[in-house]
């Protein structure tokens, strides 16, 4: 499963990459002298997903090498949650332009981590508790990040 999820992974770095690295507009705007210039979001989010693509796919190799395939694959209820992820993305997307993108992510990121830790758990007060608290550190950090320090806008 580590291999698969690294190939996903490592596709959408790809595209990413490709995409930021073919806008030659964008990344001029790196030497722009103190301000970072809008690919610095970009570069900074597909540099950080890079780097866990390539953890999680030394884990796989080395789960390969070490267990042989004996390891968890993935299972027939994980499509319908893959789906479920697809359509809130896409869902908070939309979200973003009706209530804004703080609350949209709050939602998001709350539903997301509550279900997780619930699957994880099977508690669902806790995994309530859980969601709720991460999404609320989600959103400070975002809006500590970005309005306070860099002084982005994200209205």
């Amino acid at each position: 499963m580590d291999l698969g999820v690294a190939i996903l992974f490592g596709v959408i770095c790809a595209a990413g990459w490709f995409s930021v690295l073919s806008g030659k507009r964008l990344m001029a705007s790196l030497d722009s002298g103190l301000d970072p210039g809008a690919a610095f979001l970009p570069v900074v989010v597909l540099g950080l997903l890079s780097l866990g693509t390539a953890l999680i796919l030394i884990k796989g190799l080395y789960r390969l090498a070490t267990q042989g395939r004996g390891g968890r694959s993935i299972e027939r209820g994980d499509h319908g949650s893959a789906a479920a992820l697809l359509v809130s993305m896409i869902l908070l997307g939309g979200g973003v332009a009706v209530i804004g993108f703080l609350p949209a992510t709050f939602i998001f990121s709350t539903a997301w981590t509550a279900w997780l830790s619930w699957r994880r758990t099977g508690r669902p007060l806790r995994a309530a508790l859980v969601g709720l608290v991460l999404g609320v550190a989600l959103c400070l950090f975002l809006y500590v990040t970005f309005v306070s320090i860099l002084k982005v806008p994200l209205a």
